[in-house]
């Protein structure tokens, strides 16, 4: 596909054609790596680790019961608190 280089503010740009934008699958805010080879230059999308929660359910709930949960120190709601 051929464009243009364009004068965005102070700066040279281009504008990536929305069917790149979605076989790539960007967004608005995406992370790209940038980079000349030879006379190319070289525009990859940078995939983010998803953030993984370092502890699982079952490493949470481990041991855990009804003593251990304090389940005990649940609070009772007065009717009051509710407006009657």
């Amino acid at each position: 596909m051929r464009t243009q280089i364009r004068k965005i503010g102070n700066s040279l740009g281009n504008i990536i054609p929305a069917a790149f934008i979605k076989q790539l699958g960007l967004a608005e805010g995406s992370d790209i790596e940038v980079k000349a080879d030879g006379n190319k230059i070289i525009i990859e999308p940078i995939k983010r680790q998803k953030k993984r929660f370092p502890y699982s359910e079952r490493e949470l709930l481990n041991g855990l019961d009804a003593h251990t949960s304090h389940a005990d120190e649940l609070a009772s709601v007065s009717g009051k608190e509710l407006g009657e």
